[in-house]
């Protein structure tokens, strides 16, 4: 039975969403994703002594000389591994906000699958050195 919520969300609180069903809507599966991706970007590989893995690595060992490929690399790489909810991840480099040109951007599009829908998806993240990765819809 597959569930439109994480594992950590229906263990916080199994009573939400009433009775047990395989029915899923996209737009909590929607909801839920983006919160996993939250802090799966906002973790460093080897902070999880269960799943090494898991996270990217610490900006300052990326090369970021290259228009951010490295990291652009792992993004997608984590998401594949850890986030099997979005399907045909792509993840693009932006281009600096002139305003702000120490925060690097991404855009990343995919597609969450359901039972009865397809919802393609697109949002920006955004790594700021003070607050972590954001991500933004």
């Amino acid at each position: 039975m597959r569930s439109d919520r994480g594992l950590f969300e229906r263990l916080r609180d199994p009573n939400v969403g009433g009775q047990r069903t395989v029915q899923q809507r996209a737009d909590h599966v929607y909801a839920s994703v983006l919160h996993h991706l939250s802090r799966l970007l906002n973790t460093r590989e080897g902070e999880s002594p269960c799943v090494p893995g898991y996270g990217l690595p610490a900006l300052s060992d990326v090369d970021l000389s290259a228009r951010g490929d490295d990291l652009r690399r792992s993004i997608e790489r984590a998401i594949a591994e850890f986030e099997p909810r979005l399907e045909a991840v792509r993840v693009k480099f932006l281009p600096p906000d002139p305003s702000d040109l120490l925060k690097l951007r991404f855009e990343v599009s995919g597609r969450i699958s359901t039972d009865d829908e397809r919802l393609n998806v697109r949002f920006s993240t955004i790594a700021d050195s003070a607050l972590g990765w954001k991500i933004s819809t």
